[in-house]
């Protein structure tokens, strides 16, 4: 029960302190001469004279900050994952997969800049387009709070006013937290989170993730916080003899419901009917993880919000 209160404790004391740590932000913001300075997640420092106008954008979440900032008229080329999403304009280019585009098409389009997640993985990929002259901002955003911050450096990049949506979204996030955030441990319920599965088992998550992070400030218990890493498939047997209450899904899962009460009829969340089917990319660092928060909330306590 301890462990629970103060990680809790913990998230609300950070979340309702973001907006102070935006305000204050030092890693970025305009030098007062028009010219605009940002430090990325690597911690490099990265000057523009003018808010960027061609953008090349290879991570969906920067996409969709960038389309709910109403700027994606700058955007030129997108990887596959940004390319599906509402709001991209027509004509950007749809560069594939980002471990198969070519440095001659970035180069091609003349961005004034690419932003790219900052995955160890791609550290020699963004070394490349550095050397063709690109300028690259490598961003990792991995919490609730990092991706307000996010939000915010991807405005002050583009000259653009990022504080009304960053607000409406931490008092998004306040309002339910002042419903969860006291909540005891016997009070939160225990979750299983099946993301978007391609075989047999699902794929869950552990503590080092975002999903977790919103699954415990919605009142949840993530059954799997103790998984080998980040990211992992669970054994059918595991899901069992864990008991959880209510059993989540991403819409993207190739499981039917029928799949899960086959495989968990023993739980309570069967034996309850709480298996529940969530958006899917809703719980990434983009402005649409408020919406999985006040999802997940409301099937986790419906009571709290009668």
């Amino acid at each position: 029960m301890l462990a629970i209160a103060v990680v809790a404790v913990v998230l609300v004391a950070s979340l309702a302190a973001a907006i102070v740590l935006l305000q204050d932000e030092a890693l970025s913001g305009d030098t007062g001469d028009g010219d605009i300075t940002i430090v990325d997640d690597r911690g490099k420092s990265l000057y523009f004279e003018e808010g960027p106008k061609r953008i090349i954008s290879l991570g969906s979440s920067f996409t969709e900050i960038i389309i709910a900032l109403n700027e994606s008229n700058r955007l030129v080329g997108l990887d596959q994952t940004s390319f599906a999403l509402p709001g991209v304009p027509n004509g950007v280019k749809n560069l594939g997969a980002v471990g198969s585009i070519s440095r001659e098409s970035l180069v091609d389009l003349g961005p004034d800049c690419v932003l790219i997640w900052n995955f160890p993985s791609y550290a020699n990929r963004i070394a490349d387009m550095e050397a063709e002259g690109l300028t690259v901002v490598a961003l990792y955003p991995k919490s609730v709070q990092d991706t307000l911050v996010t939000m915010e450096r991807i405005g002050t990049m583009l000259g653009s006013n990022a504080t009304g949506i960053v607000d409406g979204m931490q008092a998004r996030v306040d309002a339910v937290l002042e419903k969860t955030a006291d909540l005891t441990d016997e009070e939160r319920t225990r979750v299983y989170l099946e993301l978007g599965s391609k075989n047999h088992m699902g794929k869950t998550v552990n503590s080092s993730t975002l999903s977790h992070e919103i699954i415990t400030l919605a009142g949840g218990k993530n059954i799997f916080a103790d998984g080998p890493s980040s990211h992992f498939d669970a054994e059918d047997s595991e899901v069992v003899d864990r008991d959880p209450q209510v059993i989540i899904v991403e819409d993207s899962s190739i499981h039917d419901y029928s799949h899960f009460v086959t495989l968990y009829n023993t739980t309570e969340a069967v034996d309850d009917n709480r298996i529940y089917r969530l958006e899917p990319g809703t719980m990434t660092t983009s402005p649409r993880l408020v919406e999985a928060l006040e999802q997940i909330a409301y099937w986790l306590h419906p009571e709290l919000f009668q």
